[in-house]
């Protein structure tokens, strides 16, 4: 989560319109769930990594890192598509499926990986904050978007108490036996919440100091979205489907 926000707060496209950056991730997810042609998938694939990593400049360690999750799941989905359970000698084995359900199964990979590169694409170059007061200026209740963001805040909150506390742990040899670890982490886990509550506290006395009335409100230099530029978005993955319905 951290590795996603710092990449969304530093990449150079962080300033950019949250509207035309969203509308990318929707085009190329809709591109993907219509079309039909592998060749379309892989172009979606190519054109937002290529956005990402070239565009945006976002690191590419920090693209496979949070890309390794997903596509391990996707990963291991396939696998048990692709593998049947084969009784016919006597005992259980796993042997590859037919052709049709192996070609299935990896047309599925394919879509899969090119809708996650368009949610990465969003994940990685878009702040939440950006993302919530987008879809507050768009009729979200602005309660609702104060709760998300409070949230957003305990999560960070919580992050940090786990990550200091761990810490603490290996400094004073709290991993050195197994007996050790389950008892190390018993304590951190017991003195976790409270610690976390007296942040939250914290924090809202540093609201309530800066005259808080019940609304979060952040500055932002982001650009406002342009008619023109949302209108290429579209026409471009609609390039994209025409592209891999011909092919």
């Amino acid at each position: 989560m951290r590795l996603l926000d710092r990449s969304a707060q530093t990449n150079r496209w962080r300033h950019l319109p949250t509207a035309e950056k969203l509308a990318a991730t929707l085009a190329a997810l809709a591109v993907c769930l219509l079309s039909r042609s592998p060749l379309t998938d892989v172009l979606v694939l190519v054109l937002m990594a290529g956005l990402t990593l070239f565009g945006a400049r976002v690191r590419a360690a920090d693209y496979l890192r949070a890309a390794s999750l997903p596509l391990a799941f996707i990963a291991t989905g396939t696998l048990a598509q692709m593998l049947v359970l084969d009784l016919s000698a006597g005992w259980p084995r796993l042997v590859l499926a037919d052709a049709s359900s192996v070609s299935t199964a990896l047309f599925f990979l394919l879509r899969s990986t090119a809708s996650i590169s368009a949610l990465l694409f969003l994940a990685l170059t878009t702040p939440l904050t950006a993302l919530i007061a987008w879809t507050e200026r768009r009729g979200l209740n602005p309660h609702l978007a104060d709760i998300a963001l409070l949230m957003f805040r305990m999560i960070w909150l919580l992050l940090d108490c786990l990550e200091r506390g761990e810490a603490a742990l290996k400094n004073r040899l709290g991993h050195r036996s197994y007996r050790g670890i389950l008892r190390s982490h018993g304590l951190l886990l017991a003195a976790l919440l409270p610690r976390a509550f007296a942040h939250a506290r914290r924090l809202e006395s540093g609201l309530a100091a800066r005259g808080y009335e019940g609304r979060l409100l952040f500055l932002s230099a982001e650009t406002p979205a342009s008619p023109l530029n949302l209108t290429a978005i579209g026409l471009g993955f609609a390039a994209l489907f025409v592209i891999g319905f011909l092919a």
